[in-house]
């Protein structure tokens, strides 16, 4: 049986589990340290023990390849790292990860190492995996520290910019209101929707408790974030026409507090809303060759 190590790669962890051809995960997820600050040698260093980590159980002949979703800048052909000035991964910019990890470690030499965008990546596990029935055209919207996207047909990323589809499918720099979406559909967004009304930054999780607890200043910001999210996801509906609309990350959790608008929205143009709140399972799914 061949294996495969997936690798959800973030600025604080590392998320990693091992699956078999067919998407089944071997054993859990788990949760490892990136070092994403630290020297190049440290970061390569610390995947090579992930990886060697992760595959300790099974026989090294068996890894059939290894799957790592990283967010962007980066180039995904390559292997190489372009984030810069973010906080993570600097010290590698510029690096053939793959390469890299090579020379450390002979157990890589012949298996092949494939990089993609984490957002595309979940998309593409959900599209896989996590629908009833595959659809033809499907838009993906991760909302987190900014508003990651993807744009799928029959099940592969559009990356060329069209009427419909922005350049590589990524919509968090589309203009919008006074500056772009991102500003807006992301965290960040959403403390400054919180600092607006109730005079005091929260993030998601916090807002969620207190409309449990039916905090009229928390309902109204989830109230305004839902109309910012119909009015900046609205035009990519119109154009696109997807036949799914996949929401994912831990925001979806909260979506009956925000979501009445764009549920409607979706509603009237028959589009099959999918809320997906394992981003990381999805996205290591989404890695399989």
């Amino acid at each position: 049986m061949s294996i495969f190590i997936m690798l959800d790669v973030g600025g604080t962890e590392i998320k990693g589990g091992v699956f078999d051809v067919s998407g089944a995960l071997l054993g859990g997820i788990r949760n490892f340290q990136a070092k994403a600050g630290e020297n190049p040698d440290t970061i390569f260093e610390n995947f090579c023990h992930i990886i060697s980590d992760l595959g300790g159980g099974f026989p090294k002949e068996k890894l059939e390849g290894i799957g790592m979703a990283f967010p962007g800048p980066f180039d995904y052909e390559q292997g190489i790292s372009l984030m810069r000035g973010l906080n993570k991964y600097d010290q590698i910019y510029g690096m053939r990860i793959p390469e890299e990890l090579r020379k450390r470690s002979r157990k890589l030499e012949r298996v092949k190492i494939l990089f993609r965008h984490d957002v595309e990546a979940f998309a593409r596990g959900v599209y896989r995996f996590g629908m009833k029935k595959q659809q033809e055209k499907v838009l993906c919207l991760c909302i987190g520290t900014g508003a990651g996207s993807a744009f799928l047909e029959n099940g592969e990323a559009l990356k060329k910019k069209t009427e419909a589809v922005p350049e590589n499918g990524w919509i968090y720099n589309s203009a919008f209101r006074d500056s772009i979406l991102d500003d807006y559909l992301s965290v960040r967004g959403l403390k400054r929707l919180s600092r607006e009304i109730m005079g005091e930054e929260m993030d998601g999780k916090r807002l969620s408790e207190l409309c449990s607890e039916k905090n009229p200043g928390a309902l109204k910001v989830y109230r305004e974030f839902g109309k910012i999210l119909y009015e900046g996801i609205l035009p990519f509906l119109d154009s696109f026409k997807p036949q799914a609309l996949i929401l994912g990350g831990q925001i979806t959790k909260s979506f009956p507090y925000f979501g009445e608008k764009l549920e409607k929205a979706c509603k009237e143009r028959s589009i099959t809303l999918i809320m997906e709140e394992n981003t990381s399972l999805r996205a290591m799914q989404g890695l399989l060759f």
